[in-house]
C-alpha cells in the first residue's frame, strides 16, 4: 500500500483513508442483482430489443450527465457527490424492485444513472489526490486493483444469495443491494478531504473545465488513448449486459446463475487483486493491445462451441475489472487535479457514446439472431474499429506511459513522462 517511511501525520491519515477507501468500494458491489436483472426484466415480460433500448436510453443518461457531475465533484467536494450518488442508488434499487412495465423499468435505469455519474471518476479522482499528497501517485493502480477485488469478493458472496433470494421473490435481490448501498454512506462520511474538496476548487468555474479537457486531449497519445479505451469498455459493457441470455442459452438455470456470477468475481478479483505487478509486468500499453485480441477470439467462435462461451465470459469480466484501474492510472497521470474529475467524466462520456450505439444495435441483432451469435458479430465490429484507431494513430505510446515510479502530477507529454 503506503512506504512504511516516514511515518507522518500525513501518511498515517492517508493509511486510514485507504482503507476507508477499501470499505467504500466494497459496499459499491452490485452482486444482489448482477446474477438476476436481466432475468428479471425478461420474466416481467421485455423482449430483448426493449432490454437493448433500456440499456441504451441508461447509457445515454449517464452520457449527458458525466461532464456536469465531474464539474460538480470538482467544485462542490467529492465525498457530497459520493454520498448523493449512493442516495439516489438506493432509490433505484426500490424502483427496480417494484416495477413491472418497461416505463417502470425505464424510471429505475435513468435514476440509476443519474446515481452513478454522480460518483463516477469522483472516486477514483478523490483517492489520486490522497496519495498525491504523500508522494505515493504511482501506488494509485495497487491501491485501486486491491479496493475492487475487495468489492469482488463482496459481490462473489451476495451473488450467490442475489440468485437464491430470487427464487423466493425477485424483490429481495435490490432490497439487498439497497441496504448494501446504504453502508457506503458511512464510509463515504469518513473519509478525509483532498485537493478536490479544498477551498481553491471553489475558482473553479465551467469556463476552466472546457480548456482543461480541451487540453488534455490535444495530446496524441491520450486522444488516442480515450477513443480506444472508450471503444473496448463499451464491448466489455455489452457483453455484460446479455452475460444472463448467454448463459442461461447454453443451460445455466437462474439459481446456477449465482454461482456464475460468483465465479466471475472471485477470478477477476484474483487477478485485479495483483492490478500493480501487472502494470509492473504486462504494462499498460501490451495489455490494452493484447486483451482485446485475446478477448476477441473466445467470442469468435463462441457460437460453435458453447463451453468456450463460459470461459468468454468470465474472461470478459476479468478483462473488464483489471482494465478499469489502469486505465485510471493512466488518465489521472495526465491530468491537472483541479478539474481531474471533470477530465474522468469526460472519458467515461466518450465511452458511454460508444455504449449506446453497441447496446441498441446489440438488442435489435440479438431478437434477429440470438444473444450468442449477436456478440460474435459484434466483436468482429470491435476488433476492426480498434485496428482503424491504430492504424492512425497509437493509443498507447510508450513515451507517454507512466514508469512504475512516476508520481509527478499534471499533464505530461512526449519527453516529460519517464520511461
Amino acid at each position: 500500500m503506503l512506504d512504511e517511511s516516514p511515518f507522518t501525520p500525513a501518511v498515517d491519515r492517508a493509511r486510514s483513508d485507504v482503507r476507508r477507501y477499501y470499505l467504500y468500494q466494497a459496499t459499491m458491489s452490485q452482486g444482489f442483482i448482477a446474477p438476476i436483472i436481466i432475468e428479471y426484466v425478461l420474466h416481467r415480460g421485455l423482449s430483448y430489443s426493449a432490454v437493448g433500448l433500456l440499456t441504451a436510453l441508461f447509457t445515454l443518461t449517464t452520457l449527458l450527465g458525466e461532464v456536469p457531475a465531474g464539474y460538480l465533484g470538482d467544485r462542490l467536494g467529492r465525498r457530497t457527490m459520493l454520498v448523493a450518488g449512493s442516495l439516489l442508488t438506493i432509490v433505484a434499487m426500490l424502483s427496480f424492485g417494484l416495477s413491472g412495465t418497461f416505463s417502470g423499468f425505464l424510471v429505475a435505469y435513468v435514476v440509476w444513472a443519474i446515481g452513478i455519474v454522480l460518483r463516477s471518476g469522483v472516486a477514483s479522482a478523490w483517492l489520486y489526490d490522497t496519495l498525491t499528497q504523500t508522494s505515493e501517485a504511482e501506488q494509485f493502480t495497487a491501491v485501486q486493483g486491491r479496493a475492487k477485488a475487495f468489492e469482488l469478493v463482496v459481490s462473489a458472496i451476495t451473488a450467490l444469495l442475489g440468485a437464491w433470494l430470487a427464487t423466493i421473490d425477485w424483490l429481495y435481490p435490490f432490497l439487498g443491494n439497497a441496504g448494501l448501498y446504504l453502508l457506503s454512506i458511512g464510509a463515504v462520511l469518513g473519509l478525509s478531504t483532498s485537493v478536490g474538496d479544498r477551498s481553491d476548487a471553489e475558482t473553479f468555474t465551467p469556463f476552466d473545465a472546457v480548456p482543461a479537457v480541451r487540453e488534455f486531449l490535444s495530446v496524441p497519445g491520450l486522444r488516442a488513448f480515450v477513443v480506444y479505451s472508450g471503444l473496448f469498455t463499451a464491448y466489455l459493457s455489452l457483453v455484460a449486459t446479455f452475460t444472463q441470455p448467454v448463459a442461461t442459452s447454453v443451460g445455466v438455470t437462474i439459481a446456477q446463475l449465482g454461482w456464475l456470477y460468483a465465479g466471475f468475481s472471485l477470478v477477476s478479483a484474483a487477478l485485479t487483486f495483483f492490478s500493480g505487478a501487472i502494470e509492473r509486468i504486462v504494462g499498460i500499453r501490451s495489455w490494452f493491445l493484447g486483451a482485446p485480441l485475446f478477448i476477441g477470439s473466445l467470442f469468435v467462435v463462441a457460437p460453435v462451441y458453447p463451453l468456450v462461451a463460459l470461459f468468454a465470459l468470465v474472461a470478459c469480466r476479468a478483462a473488464r475489472n483489471v482494465s478499469k484501474p489502469l486505465q485510471e492510472q493512466y488518465l489521472n497521470y495526465h491530468a491537472d487535479s483541479i478539474g481531474r474529475a471533470t477530465i474522468l467524466s469526460t472519458v467515461v462520456m466518450i465511452s458511454m457514446t460508444f455504449m449506446i450505439g453497441f447496446r441498441a444495435l446489440g438488442g435489435l441483432l440479438a431478437d434477429v439472431t440470438s444473444p450468442i451469435n449477436m456478440l460474435a458479430m459484434m466483436t468482429v465490429a470491435m476488433l476492426a474499429g480498434l485496428w482503424l484507431i491504430v492504424a492512425v494513430e497509437s493509443p498507447v505510446p510508450a513515451e507517454l506511459v507512466p514508469s512504475a515510479g512516476s508520481c509527478d502530477d499534471g499533464v505530461a507529454t512526449g519527453t516529460e513522462v519517464n520511461e
